[in-house]
C-alpha cells in the first residue's frame, strides 16, 4: 500500500499539453494520464496496475459483462513462458521460468466459475450449482484443451 503513494499522480484522463516557451508539447496519445505505470512482472508492480485498472473501469450492469471486464483487466498480468525466468538452469538443464498457467473469475450471483488456460485462452465456465459440491466426493473438471483458431477468410 505504501508503494501506491509513488503513483498518486495517475489519472484516467489524458494529461493536457504543456507549453515550454514557444513550444507546445502534446501527449503522445490515449493513456497519458497513466504514463509511468510499472509494467514488469514483480508483485509490487502488478499490484499497482491492479489498483489502477480496477479503480478506473466503469461498473458493468450485468455479471456476464463484469466477468468479461475482469478478464480484460487480468490480461494485463499474464506472464508469457520465458518472460520471467532464473538466470541459471536447474540440475537437469531446464530453464526455470514462471508463467501464467490459468486465469479465473467468479460470478458470485450465478455461482459460475470462469477460467482460461495457457494453452486455450477461450473463456470456459462451470456452473457450481449444477455439481455435487457437498464434499462427499472430490469433483474434477478437465481443463486441458487446445486453442481453436477460427479462420474468417471467405
Amino acid at each position: 500500500m505504501t508503494n501506491l503513494r509513488n503513483y498518486v499522480n495517475f489519472s484516467m484522463t489524458n494529461v493536457p499539453p504543456v507549453t515550454l516557451g514557444s513550444v507546445k508539447l502534446n501527449p503522445f496519445g490515449q493513456g497519458s494520464g497513466m504514463l509511468g505505470m510499472p509494467g514488469d512482472f514483480t508483485p509490487p508492480s502488478r499490484f499497482v496496475r491492479a489498483v489502477a485498472f480496477t479503480q478506473s473501469v466503469p461498473q458493468e450492469p450485468t455479471g456476464r459483462q463484469a466477468v468479461i471486464q475482469a478478464f480484460h483487466i487480468l490480461n494485463n498480468f499474464d506472464i508469457p513462458k520465458g518472460a520471467a525466468r532464473e538466470a541459471e538452469k536447474d540440475e537437469h538443464g531446464n530453464i526455470l521460468a514462471d508463467y501464467t498457467v490459468w486465469t479465473s473469475a467468479i460470478d458470485l450471483t450465478t455461482r459460475e466459475y470462469f477460467f482460461r488456460t495457457y494453452t486455450d485462452s477461450s473463456i470456459r465456465s462451470v456452473n457450481l450449482m449444477d455439481m455435487a459440491i457437498d464434499g462427499a466426493e472430490i469433483v474434477t473438471i478437465p481443463t486441458v484443451s487446445e486453442e481453436k483458431i477460427t479462420p474468417l477468410t471467405p
